[in-house]
C-alpha cells in the first residue's frame, strides 16, 4: 500500500466515522408544508417541512453542544451543571412536540423522566429527575 493509499483510507474511515449522519424526515412528511393561520385577515406563513424539520434539528443539535460544554466547563461546580442540565432537558422536552416529523425513534426528544434529554439513551439505566439526582448526591436544592 502506498502513502496516498493510505492517506485515502485514513480519509475515507474519518469520514465515515465522524461526519454526522443526515437525520432522515419520516416519510408521510416528505414534501409537505406547516401553514401558520393568523386569526384575522393578514396572510397565512407556509413552510416546506423539510425546512422546518431542518431547523427543529439544529436546535437539537446546538443543545447537544450547549451541554456537553457545560459538562465539560472547569468554572462551574456540579450543583451549577446540574441546574443547567435541568433546564436543557425541559428544552427537549418542549420539543417532544414535534417528533412526530423523525423517521426514527432514536433521533427523537426525550423530556424529563423519560432519558438522558435526547433520543437514543440508554434505556437500562434508572431514570430520576434534577432533584432526585441533587439529593443523591447532597447538594442543596435551593
Amino acid at each position: 500500500m502506498t502513502t496516498d493509499e493510505l492517506k485515502q483510507l485514513l480519509i475515507d474511515v474519518i469520514e465515515e466515522e465522524f461526519t454526522p449522519n443526515p437525520i432522515p424526515l419520516a416519510k408521510r412528511w416528505s414534501g409537505g408544508k406547516m401553514v401558520l393561520q393568523p386569526d384575522n385577515d393578514t396572510q397565512a406563513k407556509e413552510i416546506p417541512l423539510e425546512i422546518f424539520f431542518r431547523k427543529v434539528v439544529g436546535v437539537r443539535e446546538a443543545l447537544r453542544v450547549l451541554e456537553q460544554k457545560i459538562n465539560n466547563h472547569d468554572a462551574l461546580s456540579g450543583e451549577d451543571k446540574m441546574t443547567f442540565a435541568g433546564y436543557i432537558t425541559k428544552c427537549y422536552g418542549s420539543l417532544t412536540t414535534f417528533n412526530v416529523l423523525f423517521k426514527e425513534d432514536k433521533d427523537k426528544f426525550v423530556g424529563a423522566g423519560t432519558g438522558s434529554g435526547v433520543g437514543g439513551g440508554d434505556d437500562d439505566k434508572p431514570k430520576m429527575s434534577v432533584g432526585q439526582a441533587k439529593k443523591k448526591l447532597g447538594l442543596n436544592e435551593y
